[in-house]
């Protein structure tokens, strides 16, 4: 995956670049560009949970199918996981970083945070990895309680590693 930091860098139009010439707006728009890149990067990242949880479907439509209707309230709770956690990551603060703040995010801790964003885009894609090897087995007619597992514990790393935003930013305040 390309750092999305460099992109925004790169994009940037006449008025930002007139800002970075400003010592006022010089930190500001440093830290506005690194908290774009984030934006951009969590918004990814619920795409993709909102792919895993398509490829869920599919399975569940894999079972129904072949007739397998006692598991299918497991998956519809791990669907709700799923879309919570992607909602989560979705609406999580990234770190205002304005002039007048009420808590000052720096450049160090926007990058921090899109550090951690990258973990959970790294983290996401073995979720989806455990989920389509899921699916595969309610394809062929089976539901594999261990493979439903391995998703479980994918989605709640994925959590964990959200959970530690707010300790990134605020310092656990």
């Amino acid at each position: 995956m390309t750092d999305l930091r460099d992109q925004v860098v790169e994009d940037r139009g006449v008025i930002k670049k007139i800002q970075l010439i400003f010592p006022g707006y010089h930190g500001y728009r440093i830290n506005e560009d690194l908290r774009d890149a984030d934006v951009i990067l969590k918004d990814e990242l619920y795409k993709k949970m909102l792919d895993v949880i398509s490829n869920l479907k599919s399975g569940e439509g894999s079972l129904v199918s072949n007739g397998q209707f006692k598991d299918l309230e497991s998956i519809g709770a791990m669907r709700s996981r799923i879309q919570t956690a992607a909602e989560v990551l979705k609406h999580h603060g990234t770190g205002y970083s304005g002039i007048s703040a009420p808590v000052k995010v720096d450049a160090k801790k926007i990058s921090a945070l899109y550090d951690l964003d990258v973990k959970i885009f790294e983290q996401i894609q073995n979720l989806q990895s455990a989920m389509n090897s899921f699916v595969q087995a309610c394809s062929s007619g089976s539901f594999d309680q261990a493979k439903l597992q391995d998703v479980n514990n994918d989605i709640a790393a994925i959590t964990n590693l959200n959970n530690s935003r707010e300790t990134l930013l605020y310092g656990g305040v």
